[in-house]
């Protein structure tokens, strides 16, 4: 399922005790939302132009995406091995400088793919730019809003499970057993709807 659909797609009522702490105290100054917000207004603060922006949001949507992915992985990890949390988290984070390298090769190549209308004489990750189909014809059409939204919605989820993984978390194992596939696809789409709220209001 494409990055558009599966955030779009409508949320399931069902809220696991992870999900639930990261909306019951939204005023914290450093609350996800707050700070992917922060991030958004420095972006614009020091872009060029608007057009500037609008490509760094793209860029930087693709990045958290990826780099959700892989603490997605590390939260299934922790469910099915949760007595070595500490130890999966403590080597997730000695591999950031590489995966970091990674994500940012990625990202560009899934870049140019989206700025030249969907069209790759090919690259290391031809296969995956399925994955961001949907976005081509968006970002063509100039559709601020959709990214802007988009934008902070990823940073969002990026910062979130950053402090699930390193802050939350591991003062509280039991959440460990809800960390499922379903359970945290649900919390992005959630997070996506509580972006879109906040700046339809």
């Amino acid at each position: 399922m494409s990055l558009v659909k599966k955030l779009l797609k409508k949320p399931s009522t069902e809220i696991p005790a992870f999900e639930r702490e990261f909306f019951a105290d939204t005023d914290r100054s450093d609350h996800p939302l707050k700070m992917a917000i922060h991030t958004y207004t420095q972006l614009t603060e020091t872009s060029q132009s608007i057009e500037e922006t609008y490509l760094f949001m793209v860029e930087d949507i693709l990045h958290s995406s990826l780099y959700a992915t892989f603490y997605e992985q590390l939260l299934y990890t922790i469910k099915e091995n949760p007595q070595l949390a500490l130890p999966l988290i403590e080597a997730f984070e000695k591999d950031q400088q590489e995966r970091e390298r990674l994500i940012s090769e990625m990202s560009e190549y899934h870049l140019s793919y989206i700025v030249n209308g969907g069209q790759c004489k090919g690259c290391p990750v031809c296969e995956n730019h399925g994955d961001v189909d949907e976005i081509v014809e968006v970002f063509h059409s100039g559709d601020f809003d959709f990214f802007k939204t988009l934008y902070i919605g990823m940073q969002t989820i990026q910062f979130a499970m950053e402090e699930l993984i390193y802050d939350l978390g591991p003062d509280r194992p039991e959440w460990y057993q809800d960390f499922d596939p379903d359970k945290i696809l649900k919390f992005r789409q959630n997070i996506i709807a509580s972006v879109e709220s906040h700046f339809s209001n």
